[in-house]
This record gives C-alpha cells, sequence and structure tokens, in this order.
C-alpha cells in the first residue's frame, strides 16, 4: 500500500482517504438499513462540493429501466462529466467466493491514479457491520486511462 502514496500528489491521498471512508460508511448504511447495497458513487468535483449518484430514489428508477448493469451506467455518467471531476469512488458489492462473507469493492481514480480495495464484511444483526483486512491493488483507469 505505501507505494501508491510514493507515487501521487497530497491532493490524491486525501481524496482517497476521505473518498474511501465516505463509500464504506454510505455501503455500511444501507446494508444495515436494507441488506442490500446498489453501485454507489462518490464525486468529488474540481470545484464544488462532493456529491453522490446513484442512491436517490429517482435515480434507481431510471437506472432499473437500462439492461446495462448500474456500476457501468455510474462509470458511463462520470466519464462524460471527466472534465469537471478530480476524483471519485465507486463502492459495490461483490461476490468472491468466500462463503458467510460479503465483500465490498471500492474503486477509487483520480486524474493521477486508480486503487482497487476489496473489504469482506459481516452483518450478524441489524446494528452491526464488522470490517476485515482491506486488500488493495491498482485499479483500472476507467474514466481517465
Amino acid at each position: 500500500m505505501a507505494r501508491w502514496r510514493d507515487q501521487t500528489s497530497a491532493e490524491c491521498q486525501a481524496d482517497f482517504d476521505d473518498l474511501l471512508d465516505q463509500a464504506i460508511e454510505i455501503a455500511a448504511q444501507q446494508i444495515v438499513e436494507s441488506w442490500g447495497l446498489n453501485p454507489v458513487a462518490i464525486v468529488q468535483p474540481t470545484i464544488g462540493t462532493r456529491h453522490i449518484l446513484g442512491t436517490v430514489e429517482e435515480d434507481n428508477d431510471q437506472y432499473a429501466l437500462s439492461p446495462t448493469p448500474m456500476r457501468d451506467r455510474l462509470v458511463r455518467d462520470l466519464r462524460s462529466s471527466a472534465h469537471e471531476i478530480r476524483s471519485y469512488a465507486v463502492v459495490s458489492n461483490v461476490q468472491t467466493g468466500s462463503a458467510g462473507l460479503g465483500h465490498l469493492e471500492v474503486i477509487l481514480e483520480h486524474r493521477e491514479y486508480a486503487l482497487q480495495i476489496v473489504v469482506p464484511y459481516d452483518v450478524p444483526d441489524p446494528s452491526t457491520f464488522n470490517l476485515g483486512a482491506m486488500r488493495a491493488a491498482v485499479g483500472p483507469r476507467l474514466v481517465w486511462g
């Protein structure tokens, strides 16, 4: 994990730290409240305040009508406004083959670098969301590739 910090600016590092925290917080809230997670994008624009795509009810209705997976639609939307974005995170639930645990995938991308984080989680009861050890790797360049 230390290598990516050696290759990126302080801005990129701060964005990734903040976006990862927010992505996991949103995922935990949705999973505990509704026992599911539709992919969500958290966007840090070049100017202005951070915003979220994919959680507003009308957004979900719009996305539900399309045969394309929601994560791909979110990436397409991000790509179409790449000139206005500094960095983003997309969090989704993924299958990894480990029985009994769910896994979150967080794709973090800044104009400089991309990371893919996978973290197992367990929800033993409606008020508890436990995270396991995170695994990180160089991620796919989906917007600025």
